[in-house]
């Protein structure tokens, strides 16, 4: 199917990728569309397929380093806020060190740099005991560990910061009352002053989350195979820019507001009346 000068069965032509298994929902695509130059026994699959494979994994790198980065940042969030000063110290430095650095950055250091501190161990690739080899192991073989791992770490130290000024939001009173009805430390943070920061901070908790979600394409530089590095790789084979540009704005969009509407329901389960912006 050609609209004006853009050929749209180009998605249907064979790619030269051969890491994964062809799909039946590629070619039905591929038929709706009036493409002939798809075969189904044909060695590698559509460029259709391999950006379908790309948005997978670009969804799951994107879901599993925001866990890392929300359950991470909540915990640097309440370190900076406790009255004891050497743990809010470690807090702050790590924030400090993580947020100021690009994430391009980090993604080598954790890749390349980071396993030279480690014991001696034996790597696949070589067969050698080298530094760190059990690191660099995962590095050729699963890419997108490290890359989830580096990028739940930088994002980790942007969630700090607004869950800690969640926290300070908290009301004194609020906290006084928990200690009033005999509260721990933690009690308090967990039963009192968290539930009511989240509440207060969930929309920039939101806009994190697509910020990891946007971010995640910095991972093909680690050679983690995403919807980016597979746009990138077509552009290159060939050369149909605009249809590329056409498809894969969408994706981005789609992907970018179902988030924002999955946050808004947790925010709306969340809500109590009269307290924070998810209390309309």
């Amino acid at each position: 199917m050609s609209v004006g000068s853009l050929n749209w069965t180009i998605f249907c032509a064979e790619s030269n990728e051969y890491g994964v298994d062809k799909a039946a929902w590629a070619e039905s695509v591929c038929k709706a569309i009036g493409s002939t130059s798809y075969n189904a026994y044909s060695e590698a699959p559509t460029w259709l397929q391999m950006l379908g494979s790309g948005v997978f994994t670009m969804v799951w790198t994107a879901v599993i380093a925001f866990l890392i980065a929300f359950l991470l940042g909540s915990l640097l969030g309440v370190i900076r806020t406790l009255p004891n000063k050497p743990l809010a110290f470690i807090g702050n430095c790590y924030v400090e060190i993580f947020r100021n650095i690009p994430l391009i950055v980090q993604l080598f250091f954790w890749a390349f740099v980071f396993p030279e501190f480690l014991p001696d161990s034996l790597s696949a690739g070589s067969g050698d005991v080298v530094a760190g080899g059990w690191w660099k192991n995962i590095l050729n073989q699963q890419p997108a560990v490290i890359g989830v791992f580096a990028l739940g770490l930088y994002t980790a130290a942007r969630v700090s910061e607004h869950i800690r000024a969640g926290i300070n939001t908290v009301s004194t009173g609020q906290k006084f009352a928990a200690s009033a009805v005999g509260f721990t430390t933690a009690q308090s943070y967990r039963y009192v002053i968290l539930p009511v920061a989240y509440r207060t901070v969930w929309p920039t908790i939101t806009s994190e989350a697509m910020n990891v979600f946007k971010n995640s394409a910095v991972l093909y530089a680690l050679s983690v195979l995403n919807f980016f590095a597979y746009t990138k790789t077509m552009r290159e084979e060939t050369s149909q820019d605009i249809i590329i540009l056409i498809l894969s704005t969408p994706v981005y969009l789609i992907i970018t507001y179902s988030i924002k509407f999955i946050m808004a329901w947790i925010e709306k389960r969340m809500a109590v009346p009269g307290l924070g912006s998810g209390g309309k």
